[in-house]
């Protein structure tokens, strides 16, 4: 897993490259400490809105299937927190569609 800081009232973004349509972007994250904001955009536009998750509780594991290629990118978000820095392990890869049989 990686570990990244996330300071007080500023966020991480993670830029993905998606190539093939089918894929999925899948991730597992846990933070330290408190909650943190969790997002995916693509192409600029929110797939899946920022929400705050307390994912010091338990590991987070998801995954979103995208529709269409083109740059993902994951926030992890602690623009909220005035004091606060947070410390984020995670893991995301972009998952390739499975190859379908051909049929007879």
């Amino acid at each position: 897993m990686i570990w990244i800081e996330v300071k007080a009232r500023d966020q991480v973004d993670l830029e993905f490259k998606v190539l093939e349509e089918g894929s999925a972007i899948s991730w597992k994250f846990k933070s330290d400490r408190h909650d943190i904001g969790f997002g995916i955009f693509h192409e600029g536009i929110a797939v899946l809105a920022i929400k705050r998750i307390d994912a010091h509780n338990k590991m987070q594991i998801g995954k979103y299937d995208c529709e269409e290629i083109g740059r993902y990118r994951i926030v992890f978000d602690n623009s909220y927190s005035y004091v606060r820095s947070k410390q984020v392990h995670y893991t995301i890869d972009v998952v390739p569609p499975w190859p379908t049989a051909a049929v007879k």
